[in-house]
């Protein structure tokens, strides 16, 4: 049986309501006559519902009463009141008020004023908790997360706020996302915010500013969620600045290994051969271009352990790894590296000789 407290400084009234709200099958657990009074009965004995008279003697109105209600104790109130003035009513708007009933009021009137109330403020407490427990999952969160919504940042946690550089949520909240992002990067960003048509949304990594300006390269896991029961999206943040640097360096490094005069061959994880450099034929001497073959079809020229090269892959690692190339006329000693992707992964393997041995030298 739901309770309910009755605000009412007219006896008579007050009464009437009692009755109805009995028929109605309600309990009615107490009657007050101000709002002082109301509070502190909901304080104590949390009704499920508060029938409220606007008009009441004492430091606290119905609507002010109702607003400390409503706040503290999280109860519903519905007003009951014979004032329709602009005022008045606005007033009762703004307190987030779940029902306005005019005196006098209906039986019937009133039974379904209280169970649209009562649903509708359970519905909105459901809310609450799922939103509270959500922004408690965002501030709990390993990696630094952000919620963006009509591209506005709305909430943030506290690893975001360190890497953005700041202390305060207000220096991030409110603002655009765009006003963060490096201008090269700001059409991809926007292409993402627009899409509302793919389940999924790839990875992708962009340049953002701090709140002082700094420069800062990150890797974005975007989801697409409901935030105040509106579309939103959910950003998650690594930086990868440091990353990213040694991913140049290495394509550096790859760059100046191929045109270097060191045999040099680069391998996907397909096997396929990517590249290689006039050093590296010298000792091979295929009669075609072997980019886009696999390794392994590569007999008679070129022989490599299936197995060695799947375990450099299954690593993954940036420690140098040692094997054995097999040609018609020479085993070539090499040291095999990892070559990473954007997202961390081992995607290429870029294959350096350090010694050629002839094969008559190696029968003697």
């Amino acid at each position: 049986m739901r309770k309910v407290l009755v605000v009412e400084d007219d006896r008579f009234i007050s009464a009437i309501f009692s009755l109805f709200l009995k028929d109605l099958g309600f309990d009615i657990i107490g009657r007050c006559k101000d709002g002082v009074a109301a509070l502190e009965e909901c304080k104590s004995n949390k009704p499920d519902i508060v029938l409220m008279d606007i008009h009441l003697e004492g430091d606290l109105d119905g609507i002010q009463a109702a607003e400390h209600i409503q706040r503290e104790c999280e109860v519903p109130v519905i007003f009951v009141s014979s004032d329709t003035s602009h005022e008045v009513v606005e007033r009762a708007v703004f307190s987030n008020s779940y029902g306005y009933l005019v005196k006098p009021i209906t039986k019937k009137e009133l039974g379904i004023t209280m169970e649209l109330a009562y649903y509708k403020h359970k519905a909105d407490v459901d809310q609450k908790r799922r939103e509270q427990s959500f922004r408690n999952y965002i501030s709990k969160a390993p990696i630094a997360m952000t919620i963006v919504q009509d591209g506005v940042i709305r909430y943030l946690n506290n690893l975001a706020l360190d890497l953005f550089k700041t202390h305060y949520m207000e220096d991030i909240v409110g603002t655009s996302l765009v006003d963060f992002v490096d201008d090269e990067f700001v059409p991809m960003l926007e292409s993402v915010l627009a899409d509302d048509t793919s389940e999924e949304i790839e990875p992708f990594h962009l340049q953002i500013k701090t709140f002082h300006q700094k420069p800062l390269k990150v890797m974005v896991h975007a989801s697409r969620i409901l935030f105040n029961q509106r579309p939103a999206f959910q950003f998650g943040l690594v930086e990868i600045s440091g990353f990213m640097a040694c991913v140049d360096e290495l394509k550096k490094w790859k760059e100046a290994a191929l045109t270097g005069t060191g045999p040099v061959l680069v391998i996907n994880r397909l096997f396929e051969v990517v590249d290689y450099n006039p050093a590296f034929r010298e000792y091979v001497n295929p009669a075609f271009d072997m980019r886009g073959h696999s390794v392994f079809t590569m007999r008679p020229w070129m022989n490599i352990d299936r197995g060695a090269l799947a375990n450099i892959f299954n690593q993954g690692n940036a420690d140098a790894v040692n094997m054995a190339i097999e040609t018609t006329t020479h085993r070539l000693e090499c040291r095999g590296y990892v070559l990473n992707n954007e997202l961390g992964e081992a995607e290429k393997i870029l294959v350096v000789l350090q010694e050629a041995i002839p094969k008559e030298q190696m029968g003697s």
